[in-house]
């Protein structure tokens, strides 16, 4: 599976999206939003550095790596478009809030499962480990929307993930600023979190709550890469309305 970086840049245009995917993830997460972008607006989505590539490319990259890469794109966007609009799942949500709070070029966000506390189900584990040996069956929708939305090369060696450890706790960290920070957000953002999320916490929806920038929808059937048939709808109807209101913007 591919997991590519997309860019394209409208000269013509003010606004412009960014999407950024979650740690050990891909841009490939938001192929089902991709049919509401319009052709006029500028959109770049992210792949992280170690991402894409082996599992040693990921052991090898850091946070501030990743912080900085997001810093680096949304400023390059600022410099030609006067309105940016961010789309991101779980770790990318920290990492646009920290810009947010900084850039007010970012109009908008549309958020993904965002992971202010962690809190990993078991059956997390169990995809894990199909997803390693390869075990994975087409009707098993929760390991295989895990496995798509997986952006690391496999290794059978498991010694080759021991350098992923301080890549996690990196992470842990930055959800601990996130939730020091997110009251300097003024950012309108939508949230979508799932109640029964394989990895985040139902925590993290009512720090969300707290900031009155940011409006919650509650996903009571989908984790955190399956997305349940009517839920996917709805998310669908609220990206679709994001958009609308984007292009409206500049017209």
């Amino acid at each position: 599976m591919e997991h590519k970086e997309y860019k394209k840049i409208v000269k013509e245009s003010q606004i412009a999206y960014i999407f950024v995917h979650g740690i050990v993830g891909t841009p490939n997460h938001f192929d089902f939003l991709m049919e509401y972008m319009p052709e006029n607006v500028s959109v770049w989505k992210l792949v992280l550095d170690g991402h894409g590539g082996k599992v040693e490319d990921f052991s090898h990259t850091s946070m501030k790596k990743w912080r900085a890469q997001v810093k680096s794109a949304i400023d390059e966007l600022a410099e030609t478009h006067s309105q940016i609009y961010v789309v991101a799942h779980s770790m990318g949500t920290l990492l646009t809030m920290e810009q947010a709070i900084v850039n007010e070029k970012i109009v908008k966000m549309f958020w993904l499962q965002s992971p202010m506390y962690a809190f990993v189900q078991p059956r997390m584990f169990k995809n894990i480990a199909k997803i390693y040996w390869g075990n994975i069956s087409e009707d098993d929708i929760n390991a295989m929307s895990a496995y798509k939305c997986y952006g690391i090369g496999p290794s059978r060696n498991l010694f080759k993930y021991i350098g992923w450890a301080p890549r996690f706790l990196e992470l842990l960290s930055q959800m601990k600023r996130a939730r020091r920070d997110i009251c300097l957000l003024k950012t309108p953002c939508i949230a979508m979190q799932a109640d029964n999320d394989d990895v985040v916490s139902a925590r993290s929806a009512k720090v969300l709550s707290k900031n009155p920038c940011i409006t919650v929808h509650h996903l009571k059937k989908s984790g955190h890469f399956y997305y349940e048939a009517e839920e996917a709808a709805f998310m669908k109807s609220e990206f679709k309305r994001f958009v609308e209101d984007s292009v409206k913007k500049e017209v």
